[in-house]
């Protein structure tokens, strides 16, 4: 319906032009000073226009039915060769039909024969023209639903592809934090209890975002302090914590649960496999006008084993996220070493409609 609306629209907004056009030279052109006004505009709109707007929409219509295109590139050149032979007699029919009574063809109508061979002669060339331009648009509206099917279908495949990895993260979350329950329980209660009620308000915080939803850097640190304070009841005095936001970040749209992976990467694989006390620094902040992410673990004696790579189920599961959402516009550096390791991300600056910075950096408590 739409497709057919358009068409009728554009057909009769190119005729009525064309017939502007040929009014002013039948104006201009006819000998003794041409026609009046008023009777260029009437011969064209009657003799021309009133015709030719259909038999547009026409051919328009039977190109979309069978337009050129492999497989059926012979169904196509015949229906076209057929319309125009449709379009070359239905004109003729038109002439010979109205010429009797407006008299703007011929000074005495001919026999039909020689209508229809005038009208071959004169219209031939403007009905494969209408084809061809009506297969150029048919075409090119085929390439622009064709680019927005496979954009459609590139969308709902990058959310199918976040929905799975949320899926896979929020479960490996869940299993470290139970575990880390299961070793307080028996030898401190009262700490147990209290990671079990954090746990609780951060697993409602996490299951109210929407996969794929973009969320503002202020959340974030929210889910990430309720995560730390399960931690630092794991680790006591071994875990310090020390968070600053740049006040223009703080307002960043990134993707969710995407802070708690890199300080749950420092703790479990930097601080948690080290001998001793040991600092979380975690810094967001404009750089070039991009948002960089830094997460750092430092001040820990390595133990005996040797420290864990870092590439677990949380940085693989966010390298996903991040492609999933910004292509290949991000950047992820890891650094290792025996006291101290950190991570380092540079992501696209979005900033949330409607909202303003605050007015000085702040360090968020943990």
């Amino acid at each position: 319906m739409r497709n057919a609306t358009a068409t009728a629209a554009a057909a009769t907004l190119a005729w009525l032009v064309y017939g502007l056009i040929f009014a002013e030279q039948l104006v201009n052109m006819e000998p003794g000073g041409g026609l009046p006004w008023h009777e260029a505009i009437e011969r064209s709109l009657l003799g021309l226009v009133a015709c030719w707007i259909p038999l547009t929409i026409g051919l328009v219509a039977v190109v979309r039915r069978y337009p050129l295109e492999r497989g059926r590139l012979r169904a196509g050149i015949v229906a076209s060769v057929l319309a125009v032979a449709a379009v070359l007699t239905l004109r003729a029919v038109y002439v010979w039909a109205l010429d009797p009574l407006l008299g703007y063809w011929y000074e005495r109508t001919p026999p039909f024969g020689e209508v229809l061979f005038h009208s071959v002669r004169f219209n031939f060339m403007l009905s494969w023209l209408i084809v061809g331009v009506a297969h150029a648009w048919v075409y090119a509206g085929n390439v622009r639903a064709d680019r927005l099917r496979i954009a459609r279908l590139e969308a709902g495949l990058a959310q199918a592809r976040l929905d799975a990895l949320a899926a896979q993260l929020n479960p490996h979350f869940l299993f470290n934090a139970l575990n880390a329950i299961a070793e307080l329980i028996h030898h401190d209660p009262d700490a147990a209890d209290g990671m079990l009620v954090a746990l609780s308000a951060l697993l409602r915080r996490s299951l109210a975002q929407t996969p794929g939803e973009e969320v503002r850097v202020e959340e974030e640190l929210a889910l990430l302090r309720q995560y730390l304070v399960i931690e630092q009841l794991r680790f006591g005095d071994r875990l310090g914590v020390r968070i600053s936001a740049d006040p223009d970040c703080r307002d960043a749209r990134v993707p969710p649960l995407m802070l708690q992976p890199l300080a749950e990467n420092a703790i479990v694989h930097g601080i948690g496999r080290r001998r001793g006390a040991g600092m979380l620094r975690i810094e967001l902040r404009r750089a070039a006008g991009r948002l960089r992410i830094e997460v750092h673990d430092e001040g820990a004696v390595a133990a005996a084993a040797p420290p864990a790579s870092g590439h677990g189920i949380g940085l693989d599961n966010l390298r996903g996220r991040l492609h999933a959402h910004y292509g290949e516009d991000w950047a992820l550096d890891l650094q290792t070493g025996p006291t101290h390791s950190s991570v380092r991300i540079d992501l696209p600056l979005r900033i949330a409609r409607g909202s303003e910075p605050a007015a000085a950096a702040v360090a968020v408590p943990a």
